[in-house]
């Protein structure tokens, strides 16, 4: 929940400011405002380096944690990390010359420049080395002086001996001033350069839990200086004095914790120019839901706290994308198999694991409402069936054409001649079959699953949206008329379109009332929010029109759940089918890695989709944003 924070005024003799400071930072309650203003902020060398080298030990296979002897090494030994890692990427670095050189001279073989000159000197010639591109020496015709060496990396390699030196055409001169030996005995060396400090870096991974705790109190002590640095001193006379929010829940806590310390704490008035801080205060799968908010942005100071909302709606929508209890399944064990590797977590390590876990029973739940397990479709005498949340619906369709007689029981009898000798919903629903790539399928039940999941997405989108307006229903007097609309709307776009929605099959209503209860609705909602807008804006209420394009793209936008939940049954389907016509062994091998492709591009989706649906279309009308987060003095504690 998000609760609102006042400013204080602290003033007291600048001999206990030091004691001032060191007592709220231990509070941890008091979100100090720099006097002078917000300064660029610096970071220290030392927890540059610090947490430079962190990073570094990160990257090691981690060992058994110890504290050195001397408690006071930690910046030398970060910055001992940081040279040693330098010199291993130098080290790798003159390796990949080194090995570049030596195969640029690898086909001359290992000779002595000592030698070459001796020869040179005695016998009055110039020795030079060329290449070409592959195929020269075959194609052209060489100069007696010029001997062909070999052939590697698509070029040829020459040498010639000539008086003086010379230039051919197609070829060119190569300078090198080590051999294939020296560069080889050279590489020998980096590589125990290099292994000798890889060894050294390696050893330090038993300290990195010392480096994280020193981390801390670098940080601690840079916090508490700059907190320092936004004292006032304009009072003189050896007195100090400073601005801060805290929340209205601490505000006793505060007083308590500067009572003995002479020092004046005073409520002061909030001018329109000052950036409050916005305070949330959650636990359990509220502060889960804080860390998605915190993703997109922070809420204004005067934002209701949307977390909750978010955590849940985000859990559903990503349930819908997924759409497999099969794949929700796999999630349970991976979070029940991440639990029992890790018998302890960091605070945000266990809230990220409950992510986890809410998401996996979410899926598994919707899997089994959609009736989808792994792709496959549960069987229509299967006991699951029973909490199918997708059979009862389509049952329901089936009864509601089957008694009236309509248009669409008349199309499936035309169809499927067979199905006149129905005599009730369920054997006019078992009798549509067909056979469809050499299987039989219920083609009924498919037709009507398809409509109703598409129903389902846009009745989603239509509910979530009407939330969001009612939650600032209080702000935003023309949201009524808004929420009215949308009901209409979704009355009556089924009707538009010549199909039968869920409400009429559920209360066994005609699609002609609900058509024209929503038109009726619709008209009665715009009017509303119209009317309702120009009282509380005046002119400027006429600009609400604009809202009504809004709204119709949000809910189309919802559309997006159902194209992604059938795109990844059908994948899933592919996968099934194909795996099913290969040898097992190579089917299971496409089972496997083709449902973990399935599963990524799922997750994929449902996280990208599911927070967009929160932070574009719901946000709209329920979320003003562009808030700064309660930052307040405190110490830092290693989990």
């Amino acid at each position: 929940m998000r609760i609102d924070v006042k400013k204080f005024l602290f003033v007291g003799l600048e001999d206990d400011k030091g004691l001032f400071f060191s007592k709220a930072q231990e509070a941890g309650i008091t979100h100090f405002i720099p006097q002078n203003g917000p300064t660029p902020k610096e970071i220290p060398t030392c927890i540059a380096q610090m947490t430079q080298a962190l990073k570094i030990l990160r990257g090691l296979t981690p060992l058994p944690q110890e504290e050195p002897a001397d408690a006071n090494v930690a910046h030398g030994m970060a910055l001992r990390i940081i040279k040693l890692k330098e010199k291993i990427e130098k080290n790798q670095q003159d390796l990949r010359v080194n090995d570049l050189e030596m195969a640029r001279v690898a086909a001359f073989g290992d000779f002595s420049f000592e030698n070459l000159q001796e020869i040179e000197k005695t016998s009055n010639r110039v020795i030079q080395f060329f290449y070409a591109k592959q195929g020269f020496a075959e194609e052209k015709e060489i100069p007696d002086e010029v001997i062909y060496v070999g052939s590697d990396f698509g070029l040829d390699y020459f040498v010639s001996i000539t008086k003086e030196p010379k230039k051919y055409d197609g070829m060119t001169e190569m300078h090198f001033t080590q051999t294939h030996g020296t560069l080889k005995q050279k590489k020998k060396t980096i590589e125990n350069e290099l292994q000798a400090t890889e060894h050294e870096l390696r050893g330090y991974a038993k300290y990195n839990r010392y480096l994280q705790k020193a981390l801390i109190e670098d940080l601690n002590l840079y916090h508490l200086n700059e907190a320092k640095a936004g004292v006032k001193n304009e009072l003189g006379n050896g007195i100090f004095a400073i601005e801060g929010w805290v929340p209205v829940n601490k505000i006793d806590e505060m007083k308590n914790s500067v009572q003995n310390l002479h020092i004046y704490a005073e409520e002061v008035a909030i001018n329109p120019e000052d950036s409050i801080p916005t305070y949330l205060e959650n636990t359990g799968y509220n502060r889960v839901g804080e860390d998605l908010v915190h993703i997109y942005d922070t809420p204004s100071h005067t934002d209701k706290d949307p977390s909750l909302w978010v955590l849940l709606w985000f859990a559903f929508f990503f349930s819908m994308i997924v759409g497999d209890a099969g794949y929700g399944l796999i999630f349970l064990l991976t979070a029940l198999y991440i639990r029992y590797r890790n018998k302890t977590f960091t605070t945000f390590g266990h809230r990220m694991w409950k992510l986890f876990m809410l998401l996996a029973a979410g899926c598994i739940t919707w899997g089994i409402l959609m009736n989808s397990f792994f792709g496959i479709q549960i069987g229509m005498d299967n006991p699951i069936r029973k909490v199918s949340l997708m059979n009862y619906l389509v049952e329901k369709k089936a009864e509601y054409h089957f008694r009236h007689h309509d248009e669409v029981e008349k199309k499936w009898v035309q169809e499927i001649p067979k199905l006149k000798e129905a005599k009730n919903y369920k054997e006019f629903l078992s009798g549509a079959t067909k056979k469809e790539k050499g299987e039989v399928v219920n083609a009924m039940y498919n037709q009507f699953s398809d409509k109703i999941l598409m129903e389902l997405a846009l009745l989603v989108g239509t509910i979530h949206i009407i939330v969001s307006l009612l939650r600032y229903v209080k702000r935003n007097w023309a949201a009524v008329g808004w929420v009215v609309f949308l009901i209409g709307g979704y009355l009556y776009a089924p009707y538009y379109l010549g199909a039968t929605s869920i409400v009429d099959v559920l209360f066994d209503i005609r699609p002609e009332i609900t058509g024209k209860e929503g038109i009726y609705l619709i008209y009665l909602g715009i009017g509303l929010a119209f009317l309702l807008s120009f009282i509380q804006n005046k002119i400027f209420g006429l600009l609400e029109v604009m809202n009504l394009i809004q709204i119709f793209g949000d809910i189309l936008s919802y559309l997006r759940l159902y194209a992604l939940a059938l795109a990844g049954a059908m994948v899933a389907a592919v996968i099934n089918e194909f795996s099913a016509k290969t040898n097992i062994v190579f089917g299971i091998l496409l089972f496997v890695i083709g449902h973990l492709v399935n599963i990524a591009l799922a997750v994929m989706g449902g996280v990208i989709h599911g927070l967009r649906l929160n932070f574009l279309e719901w946000y709209h009308y329920s979320f003003e944003g562009g808030g700064k987060k309660f930052d307040p003095l405190r110490l830092e504690q290693l989990e």
